[in-house]
């Protein structure tokens, strides 16, 4: 009986309980374990929430760096959207720029990008364009991806439905590819967001650190524990509130569908 009540759906109150006492659970534990190793490396989490309290309101150094990283990843994550997005349709609609661009996708997807780093710092030299463009190649592809799939997923029988009532070619995009392909689009965009992400951290840590990055390297060079894992969780904080925003802006737009 009481596998059978796990497999059912949560309501909302109890899947908001749920999440709390798995937090509860892993803070206890985490409380323990770093007490018990006795670590200046390994803070406790009451230690580590008190910096947390710290770097946000009393010093709030962690605004600051957090605006300097965001930046290229906003840029960065933007221009993605825009070459990603078109071109995914375009992939999924004329087979002529999906057979051109699939060597191109595929490559992207087996290439590791950390590797491409210092060639891009070198080509590009220091500065916001090499961020951006990090952050694009982390991202793109993904994108790109998840949109033809799920533009391909479209009934083809509407498409001609649509052309043979006279519909033109914008409005078959318009009218049937980008709301059918909506929910692969944000897909994508959800992936793609956590790429741009990840690439953002390995930017700043790799290449020219002045914003999370500055402080991670200066909390752990300085045995700041404490400080080093509160912007660590700030930083995860913050991509989760991003993808929360994304899933918002999703049923937003299934709605408008």
């Amino acid at each position: 009986m009481a596998i059978l009540n796990l497999r059912r759906d949560l309501t909302g109150a109890q899947a908001l309980v749920v999440r709390v006492l798995a937090l509860v659970v892993f803070a206890v534990l985490w409380q323990f374990a770093a007490e018990a190793a006795d670590s200046i490396l390994i803070p406790t989490f009451t230690a580590t929430m008190a910096a947390i309290y710290q770097t946000a309101f009393v010093t709030g150094e962690i605004w600051p760096a957090l605006w300097i990283s965001n930046l290229p990843l906003i840029i960065g994550f933007a221009v993605s959207v825009l070459i990603s997005v078109p071109l995914g349709l375009a992939m999924a609609r004329w087979k002529a720029i999906d057979a051109a661009m699939s060597p191109v996708i595929a490559l992207a997807l087996a290439l590791p990008i950390a590797p491409l780093i210092p060639v891009v710092l070198v080509a590009l030299g220091m500065g916001m364009t090499p961020k951006v463009v990090i952050i694009v190649l982390f991202s793109w592809v993904f994108i790109a991806t998840n949109v033809r799939a799920g533009a391909r997923r479209v009934d083809k029988s509407l498409v001609e439905m649509a052309q043979s009532y006279g519909a033109t070619e914008g409005q078959v995009w318009w009218r049937i590819l980008i709301p059918g392909a909506i929910p692969a689009v944000f897909a994508g965009l959800r992936i793609g967001l956590g790429r741009a992400f990840a690439g953002m951290v390995i930017v700043e840590l790799i290449m020219l650190p002045v914003g999370i990055g500055a402080l991670l390297l200066d909390y752990r060079g300085d045995f700041k524990a404490g400080l080093l894992y509160a912007t660590t969780i700030l930083v995860m904080v913050e991509a989760v509130i991003l993808a929360l925003l994304m899933q918002a802006l999703e049923r937003r737009l299934i709605q408008w569908k």
